[in-house]
């Protein structure tokens, strides 16, 4: 792969290699372990700092097959700027488009001016693979410059800007499919340790970064000051170097600080390590962040952060749950006397906290707990999956080792990348093998689960389901184990009963057993199952719908952890639910997840179990390339599409009974049902209906079938007329595959709809009808709905995000 990165950030040539600001190159360095070749389109300083390794001054960039294209920077902050730059643009824009045109992937860093361009250039390769860091304040509402504005609305726009990923920091609600929340990190997995801090005077605060305008450092001193004034002995060491040093000495000696205020100038990371571990607080009263990587490294140390409220700051700090937010100085300075009052809000609230250590103790481990998931191999595994590519070996290169004249010579305005066959024969090629899934596998199959796991939490996770036949439990729990796959120690899953059609959407890395269960207390298969908790050292067990029972076994005769999952479907009939075996039993649950709110509150109150969460389900690339039916039905109809198995909350019945009257409309509409018959009296009656209905030529029954999405790519229209649901899969299928949707107004459904699709009273044929006519008869509407409904699902029922409430829920228990 050639990987072209276009860039902002100034370099410079030292000792034949190319250098700049160092924490870029290191992440830059992780980028181009998993490439081939690499095009870097930069400027060139003239008069660049000597770099000196492991600080932030510079480092450079490790890779075999290297090439530098340089281009001027330039600038429109005044007139001259704008006169130099129309000489300037052109040139720099074909030598970007030159680089693209030869690249496999493209790789932009934003923002910036030179990355306006290639935001601009990137438009002409819709069919080429793109990424772009976001590396500044992503927030719609923040103040910026016009070009930082014009290159989010260029990068957001779907028909612009094509075939890209657009890693923004923090929430990405209500964004286009383009932006995927993404993040940073500085530490590894190894480096992961619980500290504990006693919170005593003097409260030691930190800062750490370049000594520049808009980091708040003045603000930070003022804090110092107040809680001084306060009667609060408080100490604050500045880490770091900049054009304020100076402005920085004279400010604190003016407050008369010299004992409380160090400036301690710019150290190594491993210095900073020890400096993180014994402050009490790290903070950053910047006036606009991208990752603020200082507050991220100090609450990884277990320090608590006191920020303002920029960028994705509220995220990380859990809107105030785990760090102190302090309104930005910028928003209310206008008025001095509001910006005293807001201050002294702030100090008030510091100091009552300071009243409370164990409050203290609770936030800095929520930090530290927080910042501890984002580990350099998590990012490394976030990074191939962007480029789409699977983990390389590239330990046995130890780049590092080779002096810097060993490397060639670096040269400039040149296509044809660097190489050194004396470097490039030292690159071992790895094989690997992929073992096929088997019936019992008792460990994930990867050829080497160290390199192949990055991040993993210290797990081993069993999910437990009686049936793989197609279901929405059934789903979740291969989706389950499939996400948690690469982020814990182990995942594995276990099915007791029945086998079926999703078996063959499982990970062959997910370890698998099937117990062919014939009774609730089958002696064989609680033995067997037993044996391999053992052997594979599972610690969780993570039970699906109503395998529950046999998790509460293995609890009894394992040491392990239980989590039932409820995927109840009948949350609107709760009352009737047979619960004589399950509340007694619920005692041994750890834990409880529910769908949706209404059985979590049921949970929480019929229940002997004390941690009961919410937590939405996913959908997610299974991968499978299998044959899928053509809908059936005239040319250029409108095609509804029902995908559930026949059951009587589903009910097809009411459907059937609503197509007849919309059918008696509308000739060009047609009913097309996707999902199991089970053979029931229930079924039988439905397919009798069918076949009975006056509008029996347009409606078509395919049962089961495994490429759900390709059969939703030939819809027009996604329905659901239940009489109760927990959280339907089916839905977030529709929404995914841009369809409209019509449904009951049950369950969780208007959360996920909202007003993206229509909902009806259950069990109302004339009113589910009207609702299929008002799509059928406006191709607009369909269009608009369809679209809204992906962006809410796309923004709101994402897998990253399940994945970690789960991966917390699971270490808290």
């Amino acid at each position: 792969m050639r990987f072209a990165v276009i860039t902002y950030i100034p370099h410079s040539i030292q000792n034949n290699r190319y250098y700049s600001y160092a924490p870029y190159i290191r992440e830059m360095n992780m980028w181009f372990k998993h490439v081939g070749e690499v095009e870097i389109v930069a400027p060139l300083a003239p008069n660049p700092p000597s770099p000196r390794r492991g600080s932030f001054s510079g480092e450079a960039y490790e890779h075999v097959c290297l090439s530098f294209t340089t281009v001027p920077s330039f600038h429109l902050l005044n007139f001259s700027g704008v006169l130099d730059s129309i000489i300037k643009i052109p040139f720099i824009f074909f030598r970007i488009l030159g680089t693209m045109r030869c690249a496999d992937h493209i790789h932009l860093r934003c923002p910036g001016n030179i990355s306006l361009l290639g935001c601009i250039a990137q438009v002409f390769f819709p069919n080429k693979p793109k990424s772009v860091k976001y590396a500044g304040n992503w927030d719609p509402e923040a103040k910026q410059p016009w070009t930082y504005r014009l290159q989010k609305w260029i990068l957001g726009n779907k028909f612009l800007s094509r075939n890209i990923k657009v890693l923004v920091y923090g929430d990405c609600l209500n964004q286009s499919d383009n932006i995927i929340s993404f993040f940073t990190a500085s530490f590894s997995e190894k480096q992961r340790e619980s500290i504990v801090k006693d919170f005593e005077q003097p409260y030691k605060f930190i800062f750490t970064g370049n000594l520049v305008n808009g980091k708040g450092i003045f603000e930070a001193i003022d804090l110092i000051e107040s809680l001084k004034n306060k009667g609060v002995i408080s100490e604050l060491d500045i880490y770091g170097d900049g054009v304020l040093d100076n402005s920085l000495r004279s400010y604190i000696q003016k407050k008369e600080l010299q004992n409380l205020v160090k400036l301690r100038g710019r150290k190594s990371l491993e210095e900073l390590k020890q400096a993180y571990k014994k402050a009490h607080f790290v903070v950053l009263l910047s006036n606009s962040e991208g990752w603020p990587k200082a507050l991220a490294e100090g609450m990884w140390f277990g320090c608590i952060p006191v920020a303002t409220p920029v960028s994705c700051v509220p995220w990380m700090v859990n809107y105030g749950d785990r760090g102190i937010l302090i309104p930005n100085a910028e928003r209310v300075n206008e008025n001095k006397g509001e910006r005293s009052l807001v201050l002294e809000e702030q100090i008030s609230r510091i100091t009552g906290l300071l009243e409370n250590p164990e409050k203290l103790k609770q936030m800095s481990f929520a930090a530290q707990k927080w910042s501890q998931q984002y580990t350099l191999e998590r990012f490394e595994k976030a990074i191939q999956e962007i480029l789409g590519k699977t983990p390389i070996n590239y330990r046995s290169q130890n780049i590092k080792s080779i002096p810097a004249t060993g490397y060639p010579k670096p040269t400039t305005h040149n296509r044809e990348a660097i190489t050194d066959n004396s470097i490039q024969q030292t690159l071992n090629k790895q094989r690997t093998e992929n073992p096929q899934p088997t019936t019992e596998n008792p460990k994930p199959t990867t050829d080497n689960c160290e390199q192949q796991t990055p991040n993993q939490e210290p797990l081993r996770i069993l999910q437990l389901i009686d049936s793989l036949r197609p279901g929405g439990a059934e789903r979740m729990a291969i989706n389950t184990a499939n996400s948690l796959e690469p982020f814990v120690k182990g995942s594995f899953l276990c099915c007791t009963r029945q086998e079926g059609l999703l078996k063959e959407e499982l990970k062959p890395e997910v370890g698998y057993l099937f117990l062919n269960k014939k009774s609730s207390l089958d002696p064989k298969a609680i033995i067997k199952l037993t044996n391999y908790i053992r052997e594979n050292k599972i610690d969780i067990i993570h039970a699906h719908g109503t395998s529950w029972f046999l998790g509460v076994l293995m609890k009894i005769s394992s040491k392990v952890k239980l989590v039932w999952h409820d995927h109840y479907g009948e949350s609107e009939n709760l009352e009737a639910r047979s619960i004589k075996v399950l509340k007694p039993l619920s005692g041994y649950f750890d834990g409880i997840i529910s769908v949706n709110k209404v059985l979590k509150r049921w949970a929480e109150k019929t229940l002997k179990t004390e941690s009961v969460i919410h937590l939405n389900n996913f959908i997610s690339e299974n991968g499978i390339r299998s044959s899928f039916p053509k809908l059936k039905g005239e040319i250029g109809s409108f095609k509804i599409i029902c995908v559930g198995n026949i059951r009587p909350q589903k009910d097809h019945l009411n459907l059937l009974r609503a197509f007849e009257i919309a059918a008696a409309s509308n000739r060009m509409i047609s009913l097309h049902l996707v999902g199991e018959d089970p053979g029931t009296a229930h079924s039988k009656a439905v397919l009798e209906q069918i076949s009975s209905s006056a509008a029996a030529d347009r409606i078509f029954f395919y049962g089961t079938q495994k490429n759900i999405p390709k059969i939703l790519e030939q819809a027009n229209l996604g329905i659901l007329s239940s009489r109760s649901e927990g959280m339907p899969l089916a839905l977030l299928e529709y929404g995914m595959a841009t369809l409209p949707v019509v449904c009951t107004n049950i369950g969780q459904i208007p959360e996920v709809v909202g007003s993206a699709g229509i909902l009806v009273e259950r069990n109302n044929s004339e009113e589910l009808a009207q609702a299929i006519l008002s799509f059928a008869e406006n191709n607009e509407l369909c269009l608009l709905k369809g679209a809204e409904l992906k962006s809410r699902i796309s923004s709101r029922f994402g897998e990253n995000s399940y994945r970690l409430d789960l991966l917390e829920f699971y270490n808290r228990i």
